[in-house]
C-alpha cells in the first residue's frame, strides 16, 4: 500500500495505490478524483473514469468531471427554499434554478489537507472545507469533510460530513463518470448494469423531481436485473439516462445499490451505499469537445455517473426525507466503490 505526493503551483495530486494493481489520483481542487486505474481480466491497467493529468485542465469543470457536488447535489427547484418560514434565495445556474450546489459549489473550491492514511491496511486522504454562512445563498457555516481511502480489496470509501452552525440542506456526492473499457468503447451502451430499485422519482420538465414515486416496472427505467444499457435508451424522450432511484433498502444502512460490468474487458464496478437514492446519469451533455487521459473524446452516452445521494429537491418536497441538518448536528454518508473482473 502506498499514497505518494506531488505539490503543483495550482493544487496537489495524491496518488492512492494498493498491492493488487489499483491506483486511485486525487486532488484538493474539488476534491476531484482524476483517474481510478485498474486491471481488466487480461490485467490491462486502465483508467476507467473521464479525467484529466493536470488540475487546470478542470478550470473550469463544467460537466463536474470526477468532483464533489455540495452543499447540495442536483437541481432545487426555483433556486430557493424556505426554513421556519424564511425564504433562503440561492444562485440561479440553470435556467431559474439551482444546480450542483451553484455558481461556484464545492466543485470549485480549493480543500484543506486534513489528514493522510498510511498503513498496510489501507491509504487515504481526508480534506476539509469551511463553507462560510451566505456561500451561494445558503444559511449558516458548514465545516464538511470529504475522505477517500483504498484497502487491498480493491475497495475505494468515500466517506461525507458536515456540521453546520445553523439548520441547512447538505446532500454530498461524487460525479465521477466510468467507462469500465477505458473508454476504448465509445458508448456505454454494452455495459451491464443493474441497480437495486424498483422505484424512481419522475421529473418534470424543467428536470426536477415531481413529488411522486413510481415503478420502474414496464419501463425503460428498469435495471432490477443486469441489462444492457443502450438496449432502451433509444425508448427515453432525450436518448439518456438522468434519473433518481429510490433504492431498496433503508436509509441508513450499507447495501448494495448498483453493480456494472462490462463485458469485453470483464470489470466490475459495486456501489454500496447507505444512502435512500442512487442518481444515474449517462453523459447526455457530453458532446466529444474535450479530450482526456485516455487519449479519447469523451461523448454522449459514453460513460456513465452512479450518484449516491438523499431525495433530490427534498428540501421543497416534504414528502421525501429531509435533507436538512440542525445547528450542531452532523450529516454522515458513506459510498463504497468495489472494482474486480468477471
Amino acid at each position: 500500500m502506498k499514497l505518494d505526493k506531488q505539490q503543483y503551483p495550482d493544487g496537489v495530486i495524491y496518488e492512492l495505490t494498493n498491492d493488487r494493481g489499483v491506483s486511485i489520483k486525487v486532488t484538493n481542487y474539488g476534491c476531484i478524483i482524476l483517474s481510478i486505474v485498474t486491471p481488466d481480466r487480461q490485467g490491462i491497467k486502465k483508467s476507467i473514469v473521464a479525467g484529466f493529468e493536470t488540475i487546470s485542465e478542470y478550470i473550469p469543470n463544467p460537466d463536474y468531471l470526477g468532483c464533489i457536488i455540495g452543499r447540495v447535489t442536483s437541481r432545487t427547484s426555483g433556486a430557493g427554499f424556505t426554513i421556519d418560514g424564511q425564504r433562503f434565495r440561492l444562485s440561479a445556474n440553470k435556467g431559474s434554478d439551482h444546480l450542483h450546489g451553484g455558481s461556484k459549489g464545492f466543485d470549485q473550491r480549493y480543500w484543506q489537507m486534513k489528514e493522510e492514511i498510511r498503513s498496510p491496511q489501507i491509504v487515504g486522504v481526508v480534506f476539509s472545507y469551511r463553507s462560510p454562512h451566505g456561500e451561494e445563498g445558503y444559511p449558516g457555516c458548514l465545516d464538511a469533510t470529504v475522505g477517500y481511502f483504498l484497502n487491498n480489496d480493491n475497495r475505494l470509501t468515500l466517506r461525507y460530513q458536515a456540521i453546520a452552525d445553523q439548520t441547512t440542506p447538505v446532500n454530498i456526492t461524487n460525479h465521477s463518470y466510468f467507462n469500465l473499457t477505458g473508454f476504448e468503447e465509445a458508448t456505454i451502451d454494452e455495459h451491464t448494469l443493474m441497480i437495486n430499485a424498483e422505484r424512481y422519482t419522475p421529473l418534470s420538465a424543467s428536470l426536477v423531481p415531481s413529488g411522486e414515486v413510481l415503478s420502474v416496472r414496464d419501463t425503460a427505467l428498469d435495471f432490477c436485473r443486469h441489462t444492457a444499457i443502450g438496449l432502451r435508451m433509444g425508448d427515453l424522450a432525450d436518448g439518456s439516462y438522468d434519473h433518481n432511484y429510490v433504492l431498496d433498502k433503508p436509509y441508513g444502512e450499507m447495501g448494495l445499490a448498483a453493480e456494472v460490468i462490462s463485458p469485453s474487458t470483464g470489470r466490475l464496478l459495486r456501489v454500496y451505499s447507505d444512502q435512500p437514492c442512487l442518481g444515474l446519469y449517462t453523459s447526455g451533455y457530453l458532446d466529444g469537445t474535450r479530450m482526456g487521459t485516455q487519449g479519447k473524446r469523451y461523448l454522449r452516452n459514453g460513460a456513465l455517473c452512479l450518484e449516491t445521494q438523499l431525495y433530490p429537491d427534498a428540501v421543497n418536497r416534504p414528502e421525501f426525507s429531509s435533507t436538512l441538518i440542525e445547528a450542531g448536528s452532523t450529516y454522515n454518508a458513506l459510498t463504497v466503490w468495489e472494482f474486480g473482473v468477471v
